[in-house]
């Protein structure tokens, strides 16, 4: 992944991320947690830190949130289970040494990259009176300045679910 010509892998960037949130949205207080929850809530994008890379450059991580998907009313507390939920599969993921990160790009109609945002394939999911709730985690850097963007968004876990047709032809 490059952020102007700074490599980082797919792995060290879901964990640097993953870190990033865990030290921002849930080692943080109560109060300051709900704080960054409205910001993100209301579509403010947060500044998160600055990495310092190899070379001795900086690169800003920045977080929003698309909660456009969440099926039922979205509160502080479920955010803050979402993203547990997203930490702790991820966390799982990553250190699995039998297990590769799922990493999603944006493709065009030639099955061409559009760009260099990408989607890691693990999933929060969180249930809401028997509805599931799926937060995902992007990332995606600037083309002109060194910054990534972390992006948390909730989608549609019905997108994934197998009808019952698919599901009989997919064991016949």
């Amino acid at each position: 992944m490059a952020a102007n010509e700074r490599t980082l892998t797919e792995e060290q960037l879901a964990t640097i991320s993953g870190n990033m949130l865990q030290k921002t949205l849930i080692d943080v207080s109560r109060t300051v947690g709900k704080r960054i929850f409205r910001e993100l809530e209301s579509g403010t994008r947060i500044a998160l830190t600055q990495l310092r890379m190899e070379d001795e450059s900086l690169v800003r991580l920045d977080l929003s949130l698309d909660h456009s998907e969440f099926r039922g009313a979205l509160n502080f507390s479920l955010f803050r289970d979402s993203v547990l939920a997203l930490l702790s599969g991820l966390g799982n993921t990553l250190r699995d040494e039998n297990a590769s990160l799922p990493v999603m790009r944006m493709l065009d109609e030639s099955g061409q990259a559009t760009g260099d945002r990408r989607l890691f394939g693990v999933p929060g999911v969180i249930a809401v009176d028997g509805v599931p709730n799926m937060l995902v985690m992007g990332a995606t850097p600037s083309p002109s300045e060194p910054v990534v963007l972390i992006e948390l968004m909730y989608i549609n876990p019905e997108q994934f679910a197998q009808s019952d047709a698919s599901e009989a032809s997919s064991t016949s």
